[in-house]
């Protein structure tokens, strides 16, 4: 693994071929990809592609990882191209709206979501009283039916 003193500030697209720790944040729009896990405090990137993500807030342009591991994302809006994890493991999810064009997750363990809108096939709360906060909530995506408007 290596780490990483301070801030990883990206000034072009990215490339580590081990697992990576930064004790400070990863900042930069440019792509970022780490072949293994990356261990961070904030991370601001265009596309991020990882094994695993650990970090306190996350706020990309693609996530592609296998597992999504934060204490809090916590974000005015999150806001993602595509979102592919098999799981996103967080504490809260706190967001004024989450939107992305497709979020496809085998299961979504949180304690906590508040969203405006949320559309997914599965919500596993970790705790009965957990709460999903939302204007709208689509459990079952795979019945949805497209109508033509206009």
């Amino acid at each position: 693994m290596k780490t990483i003193k301070g801030d990883l500030i990206l000034k072009k697209d990215t490339t580590f071929k081990e697992s990576i720790k930064v004790e400070g944040n990863i900042i930069g729009w440019f792509n970022l990809k780490v072949e293994g896990n990356i261990n961070a405090g904030d991370i601001n990137a265009r596309d991020i592609d990882a094994g695993n993500i650990d970090a306190w807030d996350i706020d990309a342009l693609n996530i592609d990882a296998g597992n999504i591991n934060a204490g809090n994302i916590d974000a005015l809006n999150i806001d993602a191209w595509d979102i592919y994890v098999l799981n996103i493991d967080a504490l809260n999810i706190n967001a004024l709206n989450i939107n992305a064009r497709n979020i496809d997750a085998w299961d979504i363990y949180v304690l906590n979501i508040n969203a405006r809108d949320i559309i997914c096939e599965k919500r596993i709360k970790k705790i009965r009283n957990c709460k999903t906060i939302c204007r709208s909530y689509i459990t079952d995506k795979s019945k949805l039916e497209r109508k033509e408007r206009g």
